[in-house]
């Protein structure tokens, strides 16, 4: 929504959070299959992130809303690419935990604030709108499924701490993103009536 008044690197960057983001509480697959589903054949070292469609159409969405087509900060050019190489390395901090507690909220925290942290690592906004603009639109990504996972809470203040934005801030820009995602919500209910 806001993204416009944003550079094309900060952009770009943005881009790169936001498929965090989408991936931070979602599912893992070890060969493919889910906790659930795992047999005594299944591969524990082959673990991906269980990347729905939804969450491709999304980061889509914001790549259009963005107008970026270039390499993001991995080298490759977004698209799939970044949502998949982020998730490779949520996955590669992720095996650092014992397998049982890979799924542990605790644990998907902590590898969702190290690779948030490798991704903020050395970025100084030059404004002071920027990372106010980036809180937003990734407010605005984690309520996309209608509420805000404890994961994606912990990463929205880690972002908040890193940037050095006050409560206040981050509470107002919280309300605004609730209202436009309630709004939106409303809007597609009576257009599906």
């Amino acid at each position: 929504m806001l993204i416009k008044m944003l550079s094309e690197a900060d952009r770009v960057h943005l881009l790169d959070l936001a498929s965090l983001f989408t991936i931070a509480d979602k599912p893992l697959l070890w060969d493919g299959k889910t906790y659930e589903e795992l047999t005594p054949q299944t591969s524990l070292d082959e673990v991906s992130i269980k990347v729905g469609k939804r969450e491709r159409e999304i980061m889509e969405e914001l790549q259009k809303d963005a107008g970026v087509n270039q390499e993001d900060i991995f080298g490759i050019v977004f698209s799939y690419g970044a949502i998949d190489k982020i998730s490779g390395r949520l996955v590669d901090v992720l095996k650092n935990y014992p397998f049982v507690k890979m799924e542990d909220p605790g644990a998907r925290v902590a590898a969702g604030t190290t690779v948030l942290l490798e991704l903020l690592a050395g970025k100084n906004y030059d404004l002071p709108s920027t990372p106010k603009i980036i809180l937003y639109e990734l407010l605005l990504v984690a309520l996309r499924d209608g509420h805000i996972s404890g994961v994606e809470w912990a990463l929205l203040k880690e972002f908040q701490r890193y940037c050095n934005l006050e409560d206040f801030i981050f509470n107002d820009l919280l309300e605004r993103a609730e209202y436009l995602n309630q709004e939106i919500s409303k809007t597609i209910s009576i257009v599906l009536e």
